[in-house]
């Protein structure tokens, strides 16, 4: 397979939209610009176009958070949507004769003990498996290359850690993100599945805080460079899937394990109305120490040709527990990701400097 590079870029919520007069009867490009409620200019957020029943294209915006879309699909468009993490989702239906538009983003907090762990999500898992719901993440899965246990990716990215209450997870009020690399070959991320059927979710390590030993885990890169694994026939044999919520053509569907002996997760997969996945959301259950472990992630758009195409994100989040009741958030949006046939970690390509990375 000839090498393939890919560069995907983080996508966020649209929240509202106000349309401003366009600039002139010339100009048919369908623009406009990303912002917060308080008027911050938002860079790399992918912004969707679809017509009635499919996603036309996907661009993101600049540093100064303004996004174009080509002539040839202004007349096409009906509708705007996007999504990221810690913002809420949404759309806007476009007005005819307007070309120029902001989009206002507003952030909203994580849940962490929402349905994938609450007492209804486990009732849900009681049930039999949902054949639509199989149907869609089968569906899903079609987009999408599966063979990458046969490749090495890698990746720039842009990082953050922080310690925050249970309540402040997911808006994002990160610092200044560090700008870094991230890669794994091939028998890495093979590994990493070899140890999911063996030990399950997770496995046990001794970690140190202020000098202090305690048990805590170790969990898989779901979040990152072993997002695959969703689509993977291994996922699909250990879990059961069951369709929660349709709204406008867009699918929320449980997946549960189909054993609960060892450390597993539960968690939903939204697949958008062209059956592409959008994002992903899982929670660990483990024994003791329970860290109440769980990540999200959200995924670009792939292209028309599964062959060329990877479930890999475009930002993904974790948390977990950690001594004295706060959480570990760990935050990484991905600026890029290379994909290349073989054993090793693909040689990422000359970056020069970037004047920051934070939203």
């Amino acid at each position: 397979m000839m090498r393939f590079q890919r560069w995907c870029l983080v996508g966020v919520v649209v929240c509202g939209l106000l349309a401003l007069p366009a600039r002139s009867a010339d100009a048919q490009q369908l623009v406009g610009t990303v912002t917060t409620v308080d008027g911050v200019p938002l860079e790399a957020v992918a912004v969707e176009a679809w017509a009635a029943d499919r996603r036309i294209a996907t661009v993101t915006t600049s540093r100064a958070g303004q996004f174009v879309f080509p002539e040839t699909l202004s007349g096409d468009v009906v509708r705007l949507r996007a999504e990221a993490l810690g913002f809420q989702e949404g759309g806007v239906t476009l007005t005819p004769g307007i070309w120029v538009y902001r989009i206002e983003l507003e952030s909203a907090p994580i849940d962490i003990e929402g349905l994938v762990v609450s007492a209804e999500a486990v009732d849900f898992c009681e049930q039999r498996e949902h054949d639509t719901a199989r149907d869609l993440w089968s569906a899903a899965r079609g987009h999408y290359y599966q063979a990458l246990d046969e490749m090495g990716v890698a990746t720039y990215l842009a990082e953050a850690d922080t310690v925050v209450p249970k309540q402040d997870i997911g808006p994002l009020q990160l610092p200044d993100l560090n700008l870094s690399q991230r890669g794994s070959s091939s028998i890495l991320r093979f590994s990493w599945t070899r140890r999911i059927e063996r030990e399950g979710y997770a496995y046990k390590v001794k970690r140190t805080d202020a000098a202090r030993p305690y048990d805590s885990w170790v969990y898989p890169p779901l979040e990152s460079d072993f997002a695959s694994h969703f689509i993977e026939d291994s996922f699909g044999e250990n879990h059961k899937f069951i369709l929660l919520e349709e709204d406008a053509g867009e699918f929320t569907i449980l997946f549960c394990p189909r054993k609960d002996n060892r450390p597993y997760i539960r968690g939903t997969l939204t697949i958008a109305q062209d059956t592409t996945i959008r994002s992903a959301e899982w929670t660990f259950t483990t024994p003791e120490p329970n860290e109440r472990a769980g990540g999200r992630a959200f995924f670009h758009p792939p292209s028309d040709d599964p062959n060329e195409s990877y479930l890999l994100p475009a930002e993904g989040l974790t948390w977990r527990e950690v001594p004295g009741g706060l959480f570990l958030q760990s935050y990484q949006r991905y600026e890029g990701w290379l994909v290349a046939p073989g054993d090793s970690v693909p040689l990422l390509p000359f970056r020069g400097p970037v004047g920051g990375a934070g939203r």
